[in-house]
């Protein structure tokens, strides 16, 4: 996921399918023109990866039994038109490059083919008793693996963290809205999975229920035509009630009163639901677009006869206040 939130930050296009094939198979680019690229994710408690961990092959099960033939599998499938057949894991590799001496921990993509001729043979001779039929020794440059960075004490790091970055950039106040986006991304991207029928062929693939650009984007859109929730907006009715002369501790009071008339008209609570209505139509008959101040356009919707609400937990001030501030914010 944080790749393909990556791919939208950088603004390309995309198609991104879960749980098929392999973890993850992207599209990047327009149409035919895309790169199509298979990741298989891998994650370990080890320190490192080896060629020889990558090679080793189950005793049990059928073909192909390595980690490295699981992820050439899509490669002898659909050959040429791959970009890359990836091992993504959160640990490096320890291996020895073609241009050096010595065996190094290795961030960032490698092809087998950049490895020295000593680890390159440990991985083709397991890909060749993978697949006895034939393995194309040019297809080392499509087989990569890359170490993607997680680093479990920076929330940044995460993907719900790109997601803040992402909604703060557009707007600070987005950042409000950072779980719920989430929530909806993985949704969405859930929605692309469960389909097990393997695809023969790249335009088969293209065809699939994914998740793409377009798809992230509605997102945005509905994060941008949102009303602001009260954790949002409290802080100017909080200064302007501070403004007006009000005590701290009556302030506190209010702010309760607000939150306890949001859950009940969240839960559906009768009395609620008519004073919302009533607000409603109030609103819609006074022009509260143009006043600045919360407080005065309360007054305004009192001259069109709201009553106090029968309940201990909220008032007529309070739900306006609601009302008022979510229409206007």
């Amino acid at each position: 996921m944080a790749l393909v939130l990556d791919l939208f930050s950088q603004g390309k296009e995309f198609v991104a399918l879960f749980d098929h094939h392999d973890d993850l198979v992207v599209f990047v680019g327009e149409a035919e023109d895309s790169e199509l690229s298979f990741y298989q994710v891998k994650s370990s408690s080890e320190l490192t990866w080896t060629p020889k961990r990558l090679a080793r092959r189950s005793p049990q099960g059928e073909l192909p039994k390595s980690i490295v033939g699981k992820a050439y599998y899509n490669v002898a499938q659909f050959g040429p038109e791959i970009r890359r057949a990836s091992i993504l894991s959160n640990r490096p590799l320890s291996a020895t490059l073609a241009t050096a001496t010595k065996s190094d921990l290795h961030d960032g993509e490698l092809s087998v083919a950049d490895l020295c001729s000593a680890d390159q043979d440990t991985l083709i001779k397991s890909l060749e008793a993978d697949f006895p039929t034939g393995f194309d020794k040019t297809d080392t440059t499509l087989l990569t693996f890359q170490r993607v960075p997680f680093d479990l004490e920076s929330y940044r790091s995460t993907v719900l963290g790109r997601i803040v970055t992402m909604l703060e950039e557009l707007d600070p106040d987005f950042v409000a809205v950072s779980s719920p986006f989430y929530t909806a991304l993985l949704s969405a991207a859930g929605e692309c999975t469960g389909n097990k029928t393997k695809s023969a062929t790249v335009e088969e693939l293209r065809r699939r229920v994914a998740l793409d650009r377009e798809a992230i984007s509605r997102l945005i859109v509905r994060v941008q035509s949102r009303s602001k929730n009260l954790v949002e907006w409290w802080p100017a009715v909080n200064d302007e009630l501070a403004a007006a002369g009000v005590r701290a501790m009556q302030i506190q009071r209010i702010k309760i009163r607000c939150m306890s008339y949001v859950d009940a008209r969240r839960a559906g609570d009768r009395t609620a639901a008519k004073l919302n209505k009533a607000i409603g139509d109030a609103i819609s008959k006074t022009a509260v677009s143009g006043m600045d101040s919360v407080l005065e356009a309360a007054v305004a919707l009192k001259g069109h006869g709201l009553v106090e609400p029968a309940s201990e937990l909220y008032d007529l001030q309070s739900a306006m206040i609601v009302e008022l501030m979510e229409a206007m914010t």
